[in-house]
């Protein structure tokens, strides 16, 4: 009886616990918010639920027996249910002999809930069209791009008014707005510009605002202003310029440290540059920006606004724009918009843009339609000044005698102006280039307006009202005056500018690659060093001060490639001593950051014993060896002996997702053996190196060692290479087999263990090579790729040819840094005949070389690479082409081709900064030259079988001239200028280095295909990590171990998702949250959405996806109640991040801020 009534007792009470576990998770999941990208859940339910479990607790005390067999239940019954369960930590890559985290049972710990998002809150709109006013790519397809002579605007028309438009009720309401645009590096130096120029612009600045009445300013760029600040202004210069922007009398906009360039720039560097500038504002003037201003890069990325957006940004400003969409949004008063990205379906990524309408930003091209009159009221061109009216007509002084004509005839081209925006609130800007810098020029321009302005607003028959202003007042004055929701809606791309007749700017995507490789290479280094000097200061691996120093050498880094990415920069319109200026700056910035990343990880490892350690802060050595600002780097040659026979490889990895690929470094000798980092042997691949520039040949004592790695999220992994015994058999090596072709006088002296093929007759058949059980890869008679084979045999016709390009060479109508003006199409480059081919095939890498040789065109060394890596099972290929213009050639443009059999007709989708994907047409309308589209990163073309998609390591120009065809240009060599200001062709070229690498995926059945008019695209996850891992190499650092100790490793993060970008991470970071300043880290990150129509359904297994939110303490070591939203740059933060989850829908990004002032902010 009495076992009976301990059993019922012991039912009863579990069935109790049952019941109030359903009632606690049916209470919190009717009660917690619909999740959005914050979930916000009331922290007093949090305190109800411990109330109660402690209650329950308390009861349960008196029935020791069973209790521990209740906390039992309750765990299986919190692990079975799918709505609520205990948030552990995804599992690790496990080593051996660890222990797996224990769980912690429900009354130990507050519960960690996991809450499903719902992305029907998101504002993602997939699988239908998001709706918009104007929408870029339907409008080039509806509009003809004619070029009529509209009168005194040219590219418009005439514009007539009514005066009885206005009224003293509804008056017109004239913003001018003084400016200088400086650009840091173009015609000189950025610090030359500095010495001879924006010195003397800010000294008069804060002399020449506080004279008159109600005079204002602007300025932009954050590089020139810690300049001034940090080296010639003093004391009292620093008070005058915060007084005038607590008067508001200065304006800082955007606050970037550079206007950067937005075809070629990564997001990622979009937002250092944007960031740096912002933290720079913070620090030194407490001073946060609200509007943007982007008034001289060479056409607009959508990608621009969204990251203004999230950086807390209200409004924008922009102007070069193809004269003819200018001429089309001014015609139904568009020309002010809310743009809003292209998969949104809600409007939460608007930003509101106001675009100039004429053909500049200088003051002829700015009160008005007429340039002519308009340039009379700049009046740094008065007689004497050195600068003229190309018109003929010079303005004059304002006296009381002509003020009444004057400013008749100012005020008419206001109007007119006017007639072209939906509001009575003018915009006026008033500067140009590096304006200002003369004290005489502020008071020609001031005291001339100033009777202007005082006459016209004391006339109420004109029924106007003129005032200097900033962008702040500006925008204002509008939306107090016109509702936001009364604007258009507008969604797509500003490319590709043309500012008269076809002279299209789709030169620059290309001009001086080299360069432009180079910024894709400091990109990665700046973001690992930041990530890995971050993790190195938050698990304490190093001390306070080495923090300091760590972080100076990361900043420094970061402003060399914030500063790259102005307009003039990273664009390749510079003349030949700026650029040469700004390589120099990247070279020292990628040995900054080396230094920080090898110091970091000898702390995160643990100080490792290292032999024959040579400096005293040098403890690992990079395997990537920048000798010159203008040469391709090389690499370490391992070098293996009996005195020193092994040394440790560490392999960091800056993606917060666990990645797998094929590994190759260069050791002395074949005579090697790999091991892993427990320790075990495992299967490697030794080749001979194939080098060369003109000629391919062996090199001597050198050879690739490629074996397969697996590193964590942002994990540092060490692998072994040792010598071995040359007379022992060692089953875990593997040697290349050797073809060569087209070269039987070459004397070959490999190691016996080398397969060698070497027919004596050229080579008049295709070539097949593959890795294992890789992609296989069919290539001409020249070596060039014919056919791509997936692993499950599907054969991919990809026909690689390179064309070559001239130039017209008119009169103002000529390719040039700028410009793209093509001769006719493409004809083929034609190499040499029979070019010297070698091929080496192993079983994770085979890679076939030909040197392919134009006379008096170009030289490449061209080289195919297939790997087996099964952890992305489609079919792709690698190609590298380093190549050199003929320094003899006075004008070519040297292109890849790319045909295959995809019928897509004229539709093709590029990326926007590498952040997403635009639907793009070919146009037959426009000339060939405007059909060629920015290619930061990636573009793509499908049927309903078949995507094929091109990555690219450098941002280039491409077009889809054909279908099936993708054209990626390489480099450009061109004699003329093109009258753009640069003066000078582009004869610098160098020897470059591409890496592209090619995808060929099916179309996967029973999927929900987005409609064929979104205008948007997204890639697949295959294409998306493999990006990710061109973008973003694994960091190889070699050192020599003391004695045989154990292999060190750091791994903290859990989570692994490919679906989430960690953007930046950065330490000792600076925000401003209710008037005060907070320390910290801050961290970005972006949730890509991802196409899964096409691809492998087996790549998935290998590269996870995440359900939309993570645990912030999952990926850095945290602590969940000292994290905060925050704007993109961290210069503004809001609420607390609930217990640490940070929550991203598909495309979204999204910053943190970790506060390390006080607790609990």
């Amino acid at each position: 009886m009495r076992i009976r009534r301990l059993s019922a007792f012991f039912w009863m009470t579990c069935i109790i616990a049952f019941i109030f576990i359903l009632y606690v998770m049916t209470d919190l999941s009717f009660n917690l918010p619909s999740v959005k990208p914050a979930i916000n859940i009331d922290e007093n339910k949090w305190s109800a639920f411990e109330s109660k479990l402690r209650h329950i607790e308390n009861e349960l005390d008196q029935h020791h027996a069973v209790v521990g067999e209740i906390k039992s239940a309750m765990s299986q019954i919190i692990e079975q249910s799918n709505e609520y369960h205990p948030p552990q930590k995804r599992p690790r890559q496990m080593q051996k002999n660890k222990k797996i985290r224990e769980f912690k049972v429900v009354g130990d710990e507050p519960p960690r809930m996991h809450i499903k998002l719902n992305e029907s809150t998101c504002p993602i709109q997939k699988f239908s069209v998001p709706k918009t006013d104007v929408q870029m790519l339907s409008l080039y397809e509806r509009i003809m791009f004619d070029d009529k002579d509209g009168g005194v605007w040219k590219q418009g028309w005439n514009i007539e008014y009514n005066e009885n438009q206005w009224s003293q009720k509804n008056k017109l309401k004239v913003f001018i707005v003084p400016h200088s645009h400086n650009d840091p590096g173009w015609l000189k130096t950025f610090e030359n510009y500095y010495k001879s120029q924006t010195r003397a612009i800010f000294n008069n600045m804060i002399e020449k605002l506080n004279e008159g009445v109600g005079r204002k300013f602007i300025w932009a760029e954050i590089s020139f202003l810690s300049l001034w600040w940090n080296n010639d202004a003093t004391e009292k210069d620093k008070t005058a310029f915060l007084n005038l922007l607590k008067s508001k009398k200065l304006e800082i906009v955007t606050g970037g440290w550079v206007m950067n360039d937005e075809a070629n720039s990564h997001w990622l560097s979009v937002v250092q540059q944007l960031t740096t500038g912002h933290q720079w504002l913070l620090d030194n003037l407490g001073y946060v920006p609200k509007n943007a201003w982007s008034i001289d890069p060479f056409g607009y990325s959508s990608a621009q606004p969204y990251l203004l957006k999230i950086a807390g940004f209200d409004n924008s400003m922009i102007q070069r724009v193809h004269y003819r969409i200018k001429k089309e949004l001014a015609s139904n008063r568009q020309l002010e918009f809310r743009w809003r990205q292209l998969w949104d379906g809600v409007g939460k990524t608007d930003m509101f843009t106001h675009l100039f309408p004429f053909y500049s930003y200088d003051v002829p091209h700015s009160c008005g339609p007429d340039p002519k009159i308009c340039c009379q009221f700049d009046f740094k061109r008065l007689p004497g000044n050195g600068v003229t009216c190309p018109w003929g007509v010079a303005p004059q002084r304002i006296t009381q005698k002509n003020v009444d004509e004057r400013a008749f005839k100012i005020l008419d081209q206001w109007r007119k102006k006017a007639q072209l925006y939906r509001s009575n609130v003018l915009f006026f800007p008033l500067g140009d280039d590096f304006r200002y810098d003369r004290a005489n020029e502020w008071d020609n321009q001031y005291q001339n307006y100033d009777m202007l302005i005082e006459y016209i607003n004391s006339n109420d028959a004109w029924n106007t009202e003129v005032q200097y202003g900033t962008l702040e007042d500006y925008f204002k004055a509008l939306h107090d005056e016109v509702k936001l929701s009364n604007f258009p809606v507008l969604s797509g791309d500003f490319f590709t500018y043309a500012d008269r007749n076809q002279h299209y700017w789709s030169g620059y995507y290309t001009s001086r690659p080299f360069y432009k490789n180079m910024d894709r290479v400091l990109l990665a280094y700046v973001r690992a060093a930041e990530i890995i000097t971050a993790q190195a200061t938050d698990t304490h691996a190093v001390s306070y001060i080495m923090s300091l120093q760590l972080r100076d050498r990361v900043e420094q880094a970061r402003r060399s490639l914030s500063l790259f990415q102005h307009h003039d920069g990273i664009t390749g319109t510079s003349r030949d001593e700026v650029r040469e200026d700004y390589a120099k700056k990247m070279l020292t910035a990628i040995k900054y950051s080396q230094s920080a990343i090898q110091q970091a990880a000898y702390y995160l490892l643990k100080q490792p014993h290292i032999q024959d350690q040579t400096q005293e802060d040098i403890f690992l050595d990079v395997d990537d060896i920048w000798r010159r600002h203008d040469e391709i780097p090389s690499r370490i040659t391992i070098a293996l002996d009996v005195v020193s026979p092994s040394r440790r490889l560490v392999l960091y990895n800056a993606l917060a997702f666990r990645r797998q690929e094929i590994l190759t470094v260069l050791v002395s000798t074949p005579h090697v053996e790999v091991f892993d980092p427990e320790g075990e042997p495992i299967m490697a691949q030794v080749s001979p190196v194939v080098a060369g520039e003109r000629r391919l040949g062996l090199a001597n004592n050198k050879y690739q060692l490629s074996f397969p790695v697996t590193i964590g999220p942002l994990a540092l992994t060490v692998y072994s290479v040792s010598l071995r015994d040359a007379m022992s058999i060692n089953k875990y090596t593997s040697f290349s087999h050797v073809r060569i072709y087209n070269a039987d006088y070459w004397s070959v002296d490999l190691p016996k263990m080398f397969p060698i093929e070497q027919p004596s007759a050229r080579l008049n058949e295709d070539v097949s090579f593959q890795a294992g059980n890789s992609t296989r890869v069919v290539t001409n008679m020249n070596g060039l790729v014919k056919t791509i084979v997936s692993r499950d045999g599907v054969a991919t016709p990809v026909h690689m040819d390179f064309v070559q390009y001239d130039t017209q060479k008119g009169r103002d109508n000529n390719s040039g840094a700028y410009l793209f003006i093509p001769s006719g199409p493409a004809k083929d480059f034609k190499s040499d005949p029979y070019p010297e081919i070698v091929v080496t095939e192993g079983i994770h890498k085979s890679t076939l070389y030909a040197a392919l040789v134009g006379p008096k065109t170009a030289e490449i060394i061209l080289s195919v690479t297939v790997y087996n890596n099964p952890s992305l099972p489609h079919a792709e290929l690698e190609v590298s082409s380093a190549l050199l213009i003929d320094p003899q050639v006075d004008d070519l443009e040297l292109a890849l081709r790319l045909s295959t059999s995809v019928r897509n007709g004229d539709v093709f989708y590029t990326d926007l900064n590498g952040m997403q994907m635009i639907k793009r047409r070919y146009f037959e309308k426009i000339p060939l030259q405007a059909n060629f589209y920015p290619l930061p990163a990636a573009a793509y073309i499908e049927d309903e079988n078949i995507r094929f998609t091109v990555l690219t390591s450098t941002p280039l120009g491409m077009a889809a001239l054909q279908p099936g065809q993708i054209e990626v240009m390489q480099d450009r060599r061109l004699s003329r200028d093109d009258n753009r200001g640069m003066n000078q062709g582009v004869l610098d070229n160098v020897r470059t280095r591409h890496t592209f690498r090619l995808i060929a995926e099916p179309a996967l059945g029973h999927c929900a295909k987005p409609p064929s008019d979104h205008p948007s695209g997204w890639l697949t996850l295959g294409s998306h990590v493999s990006q990710q891992m061109l973008l973003q190499p694994p960091l190889v650092l070699h050192y020599t171990p003391r004695g045989d100790e154990p292999r060190p490793n750091y791994q903290k993060a859990s989570v692994n998702a490919a679906d989430i970008v960690l953007a930046s991470y950065r330490t000792h970071t600076t925000t401003k949250k209710e008037g005060t300043n907070l320390h910290g880290m801050g961290l970005t990150f972006q949730r890509v959405a991802l196409d899964t129509c096409y691809g492998h359904k087996d790549t998935v297994e290998a590269y996870p996806l995440s359900d939309g939110q993570f645990r912030l303490s999952d990926l850095i070591d945290v602590k969940s109640d000292r994290v905060y939203e925050s704007t993109l740059t961290f210069n503004q933060i809001d609420k607390q991040v609930l217990d640490g989850i940070i929550t991203l829908c598909p495309m979204e990004i999204r910053s943190v801020f970790v506060n390390q002032t006080i607790r609990n902010g």
